[in-house]
């Protein structure tokens, strides 16, 4: 497979991590973005010795002139940009009702989920023209494709606009060459999800899966690998559930 550049944001942890190594050992170039920059450092050094080079980058994706400055360093080290995948995301507290929810809580998720996606492909999509063709992975999640009554109005709203959002760019852009998915995922055995509900609750999720357990970062992670490979190349505008079907088409 020829060379890729791949800007991850939220790569600095989790699934973003696990999708920079699986990118990297492909041997992509990389731009590991993080509202941390230890966070993205960290996960440079570890790809280091694999793929085409990686960058760290800080950025909050809910900011204009952040992303854009992302980009541009992006661009300024490796010419040009083929992925963007848009994983980074925040959520506000468990288990909140919606007429209890801050105002301020409803702005941080949705900035970060469907304003982060939209600045990001904003800024890559111009250079993506210009190259006659890219991919762009944005992730949403079950909450999108039904509702999160962990996460509440906040975070199912985000992720449903990031449905509409995946829509509308892969019409747009379909003739420039520009394919544009989404990726839903399911739970995913992670600190973030041990953060918000204990062992007992974990357990009682995983047998409400038919699968019978919460998923892995390597299974999003080699879906995402897929969307942005040839394999996917007559596909744009799809919803790839990866919840072990806790959610059903």
């Amino acid at each position: 497979m020829e060379q890729r550049v791949v800007l991850i944001t939220g790569a600095g942890r989790g699934v973003g991590r696990c999708m920079a190594e699986t990118f990297a050992r492909a041997g992509d170039a990389l731009i590991i973005a993080d509202i941390v920059l230890a966070r993205a450092e960290e996960t440079a050094a570890m790809v280091a010795g694999s793929g085409a080079g990686a960058i760290a980058v800080q950025v909050d994706v809910g900011a204009g002139p952040a992303v854009a400055k992302m980009v541009a360093e992006g661009i300024a080290r490796f010419g040009r940009l083929d992925v963007l995948i848009n994983a980074a995301g925040s959520y506000g507290k468990a288990f909140r009702a919606t007429h209890e929810t801050p105002d301020e809580e409803w702005d941080s998720v949705l900035d970060s989920n469907l304003k982060g996606s939209f600045l990001c492909a904003k800024y890559v999509i111009p250079h993506m023209m210009r190259n006659k063709g890219g991919r762009i992975i944005n992730f949403a999640s079950n909450a999108g494709r039904s509702s999160s009554p962990l996460l509440g109005a906040t975070y199912t709203s985000a992720k449903t606009g990031i449905i509409g959002l995946t829509r509308h760019l892969a019409v747009e852009y379909a003739p420039y060459n520009i394919l544009v998915n989404t990726i839903a995922p399911g739970p995913l055995r992670s600190d973030r999800v041990s953060d918000l509900i204990d062992e007992r609750m974990m357990a009682d999720l995983a047998t409400r899966i038919p699968l019978g357990r919460l998923g892995e970062f390597q299974d999003v992670a080699d879906v995402v690998f897929f969307m942005a490979s040839d394999s996917a190349r007559y596909m744009t505008g799809a919803i790839l559930d990866v919840n072990g079907g806790f959610v059903l088409a």
